[in-house]
């Protein structure tokens, strides 16, 4: 029985890619979210500080990063609020955001860029986010991943 106890805890804390079928779950133990990449992207290439990582569709036009983070004073709805202005710094137009208490999206492009971001608050204060950038043109092509990413973006038991 010790070992169990001992093993459990090892196992967590690495992030899990295990393949399901046409996607991969994608977990984040420093901050407790998951996520199930799209069919045909990669795995996910960890930051060094484990906080999340990057993926991209085979031909390397999308680009899909997942990350979390703790929100500065002002919490969630701050925390958003803020990065919605990063945005708009960097020359992205803001085209839509929604925003409720146990999450928030926000998209926009740049020249022939489009992204889509969603954050959801996860365990311990912290916010999970994915952002997924496309070319316009293949927008279409693209909601159906959008879907199904807003639908596995979870926080894990806190």
């Amino acid at each position: 029985m010790k070992f169990i106890a001992f093993a459990i805890p090892l196992s967590l804390a690495t992030t899990v890619q295990v393949p399901a079928g046409d996607r991969t779950p994608y977990a984040n133990v420093r901050y407790n979210y998951w996520i199930d990449l799209p069919e045909d992207f990669s795995a996910i290439v960890e930051s060094a500080n484990g906080d999340g990582g990057t993926s991209q569709s085979v031909d390397g036009q999308a680009k899909l990063a997942v990350w979390g983070s703790y929100p500065s004073e002002g919490g969630f709805a701050q925390e958003v609020k803020w990065r919605i202005g990063q945005e708009e710094t960097a020359g992205w137009s803001v085209d839509y955001v929604r925003r409720k208490p146990k999450w928030a999206v926000w998209s926009g492009s740049k020249g022939d860029r489009v992204y889509y971001e969603r954050a959801i608050p996860v365990c311990g204060g912290a916010v999970a986010y994915f952002r997924l950038e496309y070319d316009k043109a293949r927008a279409k092509a693209f909601d159906p991943v959008i879907t199904r990413l807003v639908k596995s973006l979870r926080s894990g038991d806190c």
